[in-house]
């Protein structure tokens, strides 16, 4: 059994912009990014974590090492946590109003080099499965927003567009409890654990109250 807690980056000067960027050393977190991290850190506080995972993009590793420094945790990098493969799109602008994937589905660009939906979620998966029922406490793994994504599109048996409604705010909370291979879904883009969630996750907040 397991319980991981993927966090969603805090704000960044990316979203800021609003560049699609998966460079690991551009785009830092902005000042409100950075109070994001240490609200949600302090959040963290309700449960045991044991380890911290983060991807190596920037705005990802900042926002674990403000989670660390406030749980006295080091955070681990993980390649499979990273921000989606873009390709041609990587460093380029894009308008909410006419987003890129819904041209994508309907033939109207192509985009040479975008890491396919199947393959983000496979080693989406593979980090998943890798970690589950190592250690008692809670994982917290800092990712992206199409990667947490794909996670919750395989556990609902949702293909890309048909999951492109799912909100992950930034430094949004999203836990999944693994038991025997089968998953578990207490919250998606939360900003917070709520009553109901702790109640539910009881176990990991009887270890973080010892």
């Amino acid at each position: 059994m397991a319980l991981i807690l993927l966090i969603r980056h805090g704000h960044s000067t990316s979203n800021q912009n609003r560049v699609l960027s998966h460079d690991n050393n551009t785009y830092p977190l902005t000042e409100e990014g950075q109070n994001q991290a240490k609200k949600v850190a302090k959040e963290l506080e309700r449960v045991k974590v044991s380890k911290i995972y983060t991807s190596p993009i920037l705005r990802a590793y900042q926002t674990a090492s403000i989670i660390g420094n406030h749980l006295g945790i080091v955070p681990i990098v993980d390649e499979r946590l990273r921000e989606r493969f873009l390709g041609e799109l990587n460093n380029t602008r894009f308008d909410p109003s006419d987003h890129w994937k819904i041209k994508l589905i309907r033939g109207q660009i192509e985009v040479r080099g975008l890491e396919p939906w199947e393959v983000m979620q496979k080693r989406m998966i593979e980090f998943v499965n890798s970690i589950s029922g190592k250690d008692d406490g809670a994982i917290v793994a800092v990712s992206h927003y199409d990667p947490i994504r794909s996670i919750i599109g395989y556990i609902l048996g949702l293909d890309d567009i048909s999951a492109y409604g799912i909100s992950l705010p930034n430094a949004s909370i999203t836990s999944l409890e693994i038991k025997e291979g089968n998953f578990k879904i207490h919250s998606i883009g939360s900003p917070i654990l709520s009553k109901d969630a702790l109640q539910r996750l009881y176990r990991y907040v009887e270890i973080a109250n010892r």
